[in-house]
């Protein structure tokens, strides 16, 4: 277990202490390719601009500071999501500013389709000096692996993530809560690209230590933990919930305890990188998941209620790390890690 250093006094004071800091963490090791990132910060899915697809976000060329990317899933055909309104707080940015630490979307996986982002935006993200990450949906695992064919060997993009919490059209089951379907979508994916593969999992199972092994044992470099939790509001005045689908998924500081405690549990029960995401909207949060054994996080609500969250968390794991003398950020991951008794 990695122990936390005091400050060695002899560092060099400010920007030049911080500067000297391996902030760089591989989160496909045992992958070809590998995936290795400048630093641990992502921006996650659907959050990556107020359309998913960067509008919004900083275009003044400091994205490349950030260490990936993720774009809105996309699915095989386009989708037009659910009906308005999709969000609660309406404003994140707003809410946030107000102390909400309720988030609700229902977006509905809204993407113009494979084909078109594949043609039409992914040859943009390539301009943005980071990694990228695609995220895929499907609706079988045929169609899994299908979409993972299209992409292959498509510009733009360094890897894939499986966003798994979509039901199978085949039997209305969620991927995510079943290990053999997931297991059918990994092994379908794998079977036609050999990019870096994230799977990203849903809370909403007994036991997530079941589903991560058999996506791992399928194929998966790495996981994501995790995706939101079914949830609603209720507007007094109107007397109907808050969203045009009734319910939504859960986001924001509510889903921080959650998700960390899916981390450390999944962290014990494979040998790939986990990445860490729910609620992250400080330097605190985010280094919480890295103590916890997520090698990387990826920031999500955060990044809606104010673009620059990503940039801001990534200063303070800086600064974090250089006040108390460690070297790398490789050197914390883990470290609130507690052996167990058998």
């Amino acid at each position: 277990m990695t122990s936390l250093r005091r400050p060695n006094s002899t560092d060099a004071a400010g920007e030049s202490a911080a500067s000297s800091v391996d902030l760089s963490v591989d989160v496909a090791p045992g992958n070809r390719r590998h995936l290795r990132l400048a630093n641990p910060v992502m921006i996650a899915s659907g959050t990556f601009g107020y359309d998913g697809y960067g509008r919004g976000m900083p275009q003044d060329g400091s994205l490349a500071r950030l260490g990936a990317i993720i774009p809105k899933t996309v699915t095989r055909q386009p989708r037009e999501g659910n009906p308005e309104p999709r969000w609660y707080p309406a404003s994140f940015r707003e809410g946030r500013a107000a102390g909400e630490t309720t988030f609700l979307n229902s977006i509905g996986l809204a993407n113009p389709g494979i084909e078109a982002a594949l043609a039409q935006l992914a040859p943009q993200w390539a301009r943005y000096g980071t990694t990228v990450v695609l995220s895929l949906s499907g609706e079988s695992a045929a169609q899994f692996g299908e979409m993972a064919a299209l992409a292959q060997g498509a510009p733009g993009f360094q890897a894939l993530e499986l966003n798994l919490s979509c039901p199978n059209i085949e039997n209305g089951a969620h991927f995510s809560h079943d290990p053999k379907l997931a297991a059918a979508a990994v092994a379908a994916v794998r079977a036609n690209s050999d990019l870096p593969l994230l799977v990203k999992l849903s809370p909403n199972v007994p036991d997530i230590t079941v589903i991560a092994r058999a996506v791992v044992s399928a194929g998966a470099d790495a996981l994501t933990l995790s995706n939101t939790i079914p949830a609603m509001k209720i507007d007094l005045g109107a007397r109907r919930p808050v969203l045009g689908a009734v319910t939504g998924g859960l986001s924001g500081p509510g889903l921080k305890p959650v998700a960390m405690a899916l981390v450390y549990r999944t962290v014990q029960a494979v040998d790939v990188p986990v990445i860490g995401v729910g609620g992250i909207f400080t330097a605190a949060d985010a280094l919480e998941y890295l103590m916890a054994g997520a090698t990387a996080v990826q920031v999500g609500s955060a990044t809606l209620a104010d673009p620059r969250a990503s940039f801001t968390i990534l200063d303070g794991i800086r600064d974090y790390l250089s006040t108390h003398g460690i070297a790398s950020v490789r050197e914390v991951v883990g470290a609130a890690q507690v052996k167990t008794r058998k």
